[in-house]
């Protein structure tokens, strides 16, 4: 595959929908708002499916941030590492250092014209506006395989101590990519007091997250409520990949279980 290196992966989708010439794609509920916002811009239509509990979901577009799930996708956006599962395009993400994977070489060239701004460089300091784009290179980034070892030694030792805890369930977390975070399913009967596990959270210095709000619930995008969606809207917290979270995740989980819901 072609590799391409950029800034920011927002103008990477905007120069996979110009030149893969899409006019409507299907997109995961639960999804980065730019996966919309970008879309709707470029004048392409977006049609949400529903997201199942491992992330995974049948769209054009996906996302693989955890890596639990195998997917297959016209474009598939992960951490860095092996690319993981079937896609024409595969964007890799860490700060503002993206790696693109393209099969087609004609596809590749036609996005690094985009994200060099339409240019098309001539002889000496000649050069030609082509096509339309947003200046985005930069020079080759990449994570070191050390980093993802130890993201994944980070992973072994939170699945032990999370493992048939009464509070959660986990998620099957695969070894080929970086992981910066770690999912988590809170049980229904911690749904009720969600908003005060994630405030606790925050005040113990634990940058707890939910990622990502369904995008039907948004007054960009709206539509009908997807079941298993809202399921896992419900249940998820994200944890920062740290071994020092479980502790007092668990001491914030104890004091918060007896609350309940009552319907």
């Amino acid at each position: 595959m072609g590799e391409i290196f950029a800034k920011n992966s927002s103008i990477v989708y905007m120069a996979l929908l110009h030149t893969m010439k899409l006019s409507s794609i299907k997109v995961p509920a639960i999804s980065p708002t730019f996966f919309a916002s970008i879309a709707k811009m470029c004048g392409v239509e977006v049609e949400l499916v529903d997201t199942r509990l491992d992330f995974g979901a049948q769209g054009d577009v996906v996302h693989n941030f955890f890596e639990t799930f195998t997917p297959k996708a016209k474009i598939v956006f992960q951490n860095f590492g092996e690319p993981v599962g079937e896609a024409e395009v595969f964007v890799m993400k860490r700060g503002n250092c993206v790696k693109v994977l393209i099969e087609d070489e004609e596809l590749r060239q036609k996005v690094e014209l985009f994200l060099n701004g339409g240019v098309k460089k001539g002889r000496l300091w000649n050069y030609d506006l082509v096509d339309v784009g947003v200046k985005n290179l930069r020079g080759p980034c990449e994570v070191e395989k050390e980093a993802i070892e130890a993201s994944n030694e980070v992973v072994e030792y939170l699945d032990d101590a999370f493992r048939a805890n009464p509070y959660f369930d986990i998620l099957k977390i695969g070894p080929k990519t970086l992981k910066e975070h770690y999912p988590i399913l809170l049980k229904p009967s911690l749904y009720c007091p969600k908003e005060d596990i994630y405030t606790e959270l925050q005040k113990r210095g634990i940058d707890v997250e939910v990622r990502f709000k369904p995008l039907y619930r948004t007054t960009l995008v709206g539509g009908e409520f997807l079941p298993t969606s809202e399921e896992l809207y419900k249940a998820l917290l994200v944890l920062p990949l740290r071994k020092d979270v479980a502790e007092p995740l668990f001491e914030v989980l104890q004091k918060y279980s007896h609350r309940g819901c009552r319907f």
